[in-house]
């Protein structure tokens, strides 16, 4: 259910809220390559002359075609040969496992070195349905994990992992933002990736040695903690899935926030408890407004929060606090309250628990780009047979992000902001006129204004 309407959120949103581009439209072709040749060599350190050529042709192929199949991407390279000649080319190259491990490795370390102490690292779960493919191999079913989305179609599932740090690169660590409400105004160069591809694993219950979901997440987050060193709080909505929350409180990789239902098991005071009823007791001293921008006024929300420590009874011995957020009305049910659990240290302190409540508000927004970069790329109508060309496709698709949020002058919009806009009218309260279905994408569009320093 939370992963449904999550991904009702995302999709209401997409046409609303800018993304992540692809490079300036005055970039030619010329330009486009020479850049990106750049971006490849490096991406592509540790393969030979052919297989690096083939990086660079496929990336430049992503960006130059905005899609992830070879037809497009062949067409895009205009060799001087016959287009079957290209595509199968890049389809004999695609099938060479150790290119994509290597590329996914120098993307991890070139990345990874972008990312700061309080960065976001968003895991972002979702399936990759293929309704009509059938003789892809190894298709699962990515209904058969009550986590995902219930979807009848057969497909994959992918974890990613991404960087998503909406501060400057100055040693100001206040969580205030600039805004930019037009698309074309470009972020100062001095700022940061707003989104940092890292890793990726796509799997299927039925191909050979598949361990569980929980194990695929559990190893990507486990490659990205590593490549960090310590940098950057993960990020996670784990839902009703109390397996997946066990098996990452078990493993710990490194600082989390994960988003929870409230008929979650915890240990509050050695009693057994769901969530919800420990939220429904916590304390909520500190408030502060957010602001939910709509097309001709700014909808005010004045929201609560606190926090209780509990633990999980699979893991009593590891300290956890759950953050209570109230005051989310007019959304959907599961975020009013707003649970979030984290293995930071929390106390009764507004600064202490200002920067997580601050972080996952963000989630929802890191979320809501990264799959509309996907749905640019058209990344759902990838069409490849093998199961080791498929997971290089992901590979190379998170290269080309790189690539494009690399670029200087790439747009991106936010739906955070500080205040609300100066020329229009601010509402305090739910528009009578909007119905409540209305709010429901609200968690990809907060905005936070504080009360008093934190």
């Amino acid at each position: 259910m939370a992963s449904l309407l999550r991904d009702a959120a995302v999709r209401s949103i997409d046409d609303d809220l800018g993304a992540l581009g692809a490079p300036p439209q005055q970039i030619d072709a010329e330009q486009l390559r020479s850049r990106t040749q750049a971006a490849a060599a490096g991406l592509s350190a540790g393969l030979g002359k052919v297989a690096g050529r083939f990086v660079l042709d496929m990336v430049y192929g992503m960006l130059a075609s905005g899609s992830v199949r070879l037809t497009r991407i062949a067409e895009a390279l205009a060799e001087p040969i016959g287009l079957h000649a290209t595509h199968k080319r890049l389809s004999r190259n695609l099938g060479k496992r150790r290119t994509g491990e290597v590329v996914a490795a120098n993307l991890l370390k070139a990345a990874s070195e972008r990312i700061r102490r309080d960065a976001l690292l968003v895991v972002d779960l979702f399936d990759l349905p293929k309704p009509h493919a059938r003789k892809m191999q190894y298709l699962g079913n990515p209904a058969a994990n009550g986590h995902l989305a219930p979807n009848p179609c057969r497909g994959y599932k992918v974890c990613e992992v991404f960087g998503w740090d909406s501060l400057d690169d100055s040693d100001d660590s206040s969580p205030e933002l600039p805004t930019w409400t037009s698309s074309s105004e470009a972020p100062p160069q001095s700022r940061g990736l707003a989104i940092a591809p890292l890793a990726q694993a796509i799997w299927s219950e039925a191909a050979p040695g598949f361990r569980g979901d929980g194990a695929e997440v559990l190893e990507v987050a486990r490659r990205v903690a590593g490549a960090c060193r310590d940098r950057g709080v993960f990020a996670v909505d784990v839902g009703r899935d109390c397996r997946l929350l066990d098996a990452f409180v078990g493993a710990a990789p490194a600082r989390f926030v994960a988003r929870l239902a409230g008929d979650c098991e915890v240990l509050r005071r050695n009693r057994s408890l769901v969530a919800a009823e420990v939220a429904s007791a916590c304390e909520t001293p500190y408030g502060i407004t957010v602001y939910k921008r709509r097309s001709s006024f700014d909808q005010g929300l004045f929201i609560h929060f606190g926090c209780a420590p509990v633990r999980l009874p699979a893991h009593p011995s590891k300290p956890l606090w759950l953050i209570v957020i109230k005051g989310l009305t007019g959304a959907d049910d599961d975020l009013d309250p707003l649970l979030m659990l984290t293995n930071e240290p929390m106390r009764r302190n507004r600064s202490v628990l200002w920067r997580p409540v601050w972080s996952f508000l963000q989630y929802w927004d890191a979320v809501r780009t990264n799959r509309g970069v996907k749905r640019q790329f058209d990344f759902g109508d990838v069409r490849v047979l093998g199961y080791d060309r498929l997971r290089n496709i992901g590979a190379l698709l998170q290269a080309a992000v790189f690539v494009s949020a690399s670029w200087p002058g790439s747009r991106w919009r936010k739906s955070l902001f500080l205040r609300p806009r100066t020329d229009t009218q601010v509402r305090l309260r739910r528009d009578p006129e909007s119905p409540p279905a209305e709010l429901a994408p609200a968690r990809a569009g907060w905005s936070l204004l504080r009360k008093r320093a934190p």
